[in-house]
């Protein structure tokens, strides 16, 4: 068994784009007419209400539905009663608006009959090599069965089950390095792809995700 291991902490991060909110906005915006409200109740799902209520402002909505002890961002009013809400920009024709992803923190090369994680419930079926990612269901990561990551570009199955602060994947003959980025959810995985693993909506998986990861808007 070879192993490559590399010591530090480990980091997680949601890319948040502003220029994929925006045309997100935008074509619900065309969909459903002016008399508009976005939902920025829960801090926009946690992604920040004063950002993506900014951006929303500046594609033309006028309205927004707040929880009582946030503030209404400039550009925008609290909702009155009758307008549609306005959910789900999170994706639409900019691309995902969110991309959490996660450092692999080791690499290790096993042969067949491995057993991986809690209970042993895992156990490869040939060699071949495991990825540790770090992140897990402290995160916002969601234990559910069938659920793949994005690593270099194509998508592996978790092996085993998903830790507080970890989980493996099984990238087989695949090359992938110690310091890589795994993709939990973006562009491939989906957010939705997650949700109908989960069954969970997929606003719910956004506002779950863990305090650790890092958001950043660009």
């Amino acid at each position: 068994m070879t192993a490559r291991t590399k010591s530090g902490p480990p980091l997680r991060s949601a890319e948040l784009s502003r220029e994929a909110l925006a045309t997100n906005l935008t074509a619900l915006r065309a969909k459903h007419g002016d008399e508009v409200a976005i939902d920025l109740r829960s801090n926009a799902l946690g992604l920040g209400s004063a950002e993506v209520g900014r951006i929303a402002a500046d594609v033309g909505i006028r309205h927004c539905l707040l929880d009582r002890a946030q503030v209404i961002p400039p550009g925008l009013a609290a909702a009155p009663q009758g307008p549609p809400v306005l959910s789900g920009w999170w994706s639409g024709p900019g691309g995902p608006v969110v991309s959490f992803s996660a450092t692999i923190i080791s690499i290790k090369d096993v042969p067949a009959g491995t057993p991986v994680s809690y209970g042993y419930e895992y156990r490869t079926a040939q060699e071949t090599t495991l990825a540790l990612v770090s992140a897990g269901f402290a995160d916002g990561v969601p234990r559910c069965p069938g659920a793949m990551i994005g690593i270099g570009g194509m998508c592996f199955p978790i092996a085993g089950r998903i830790a507080m602060d970890q989980c493996v994947v099984d990238i087989g003959a695949a090359s992938a390095e110690v310091g890589d980025r795994a993709t939990m959810w973006g562009e491939s995985p989906s957010l939705a792809q997650w949700s109908s693993w989960s069954e969970r909506p997929e606003a719910a998986l956004l506002a779950h995700l863990g305090s650790r990861v890092v958001k950043s808007w660009h």
